[in-house]
């Protein structure tokens, strides 16, 4: 009763037009303190403390980077984890040869490919080179296999690049790869086709733990959260804080589907008490 007394109050004195600027910035704090929009580097991601938490937790042998871009992703990791085998994916042709110079240690190994849900040849979109935004991204950071992406999110002018793309089970298949311990997957709004790529991998429960986006593309995508959670049954999923991980638990679609930055990771459900410490 009590609760709903307030409620009625700050609705009877807040909500108003004359209102809306201070309530949509308390908003944007609010969604900030949940994990969501927090993007200025590692150790505001989370992703520095997830790393910790990893290394102390679980071992790592063999990782997965989709979406590499120049390698600085890949170089991180290596440095949590030097003995472990990761295996970079980047298709843009340009960027591919900065992930080249990373790729020169002995334990990271670079392909310029796409990975998605088919084998074949796909349309990677990027920002034109006279594009107005160009010069802020001198690098495929943004570029993405949906041209929408481009176009209307970040409403710039686009080129077009037709790489190469595999699926992940035909991949391990054909390097004989038997398991990955962590795969992560940042591939501007197509993250969810890079697991129905992985199908095979997934049934025998051969991934541990995966790391991936979820943000505005996925809206232009048209991929919801509740894709990932049916396509992942056997997992149990976070949203990375700055010093620590937030479970998200069942399904609600007022909580898990916020088209903003997050960096979200899946654990095996087998595992994940590691990460309830």
């Amino acid at each position: 009763m009590t609760n709903k007394f307030v409620l009625n109050i700050y609705r009877y004195i807040f909500c108003r037009k004359i209102f809306y600027r201070i309530n949509y910035h308390l908003h944007k704090l609010s969604l900030r303190g949940i994990g969501v929009l927090n993007s200025e580097g590692n150790h505001i991601t989370g992703e520095s403390y997830f790393f910790q938490l990893l290394k102390k937790n679980i071992p790592i042998n063999i990782i997965f980077d989709v979406g590499a871009n120049t390698g600085g992703y890949a170089d991180e990791v290596h440095s949590y984890f030097p003995k472990a085998l990761i295996y970079s994916f980047e298709p843009h042709p340009k960027t591919f040869l900065n992930l080249k110079k990373i790729a020169k240690k002995d334990s990271v190994k670079a392909y310029n490919i796409a990975l998605g849900s088919k084998v074949g040849k796909v349309k990677l979109w990027d920002f034109a080179e006279d594009a107005l935004l160009k010069h802020t991204q001198p690098t495929s950071t943004l570029a993405s296999v949906h041209r929408i992406v481009i176009e209307k999110l970040h409403k710039q002018k686009s080129e077009c690049y037709l790489v190469t793309q595999n699926t992940i089970d035909n991949f391990v298949e054909k390097e004989k790869i038997d398991h990955i311990d962590f795969l992560k997957i940042d591939t501007e709004g197509s993250e969810y086709d890079v697991l129905v790529g992985a199908t095979k991998l997934l049934k025998k429960n051969k991934i541990k733990i995966i790391q991936f986006e979820f943000n505005e593309m996925n809206a232009y995508s048209r991929t919801f959260f509740k894709d990932f959670m049916d396509i992942l049954p056997d997992f149990s999923f976070y949203r990375l804080m700055p010093r620590g991980m937030l479970p998200l638990g069942e399904y609600r679609p007022s909580t898990h589907e916020i088209f903003a930055f997050q960096n979200i990771v899946a654990v095996q459900n087998k595992i994940k008490s590691a990460f309830n410490k």
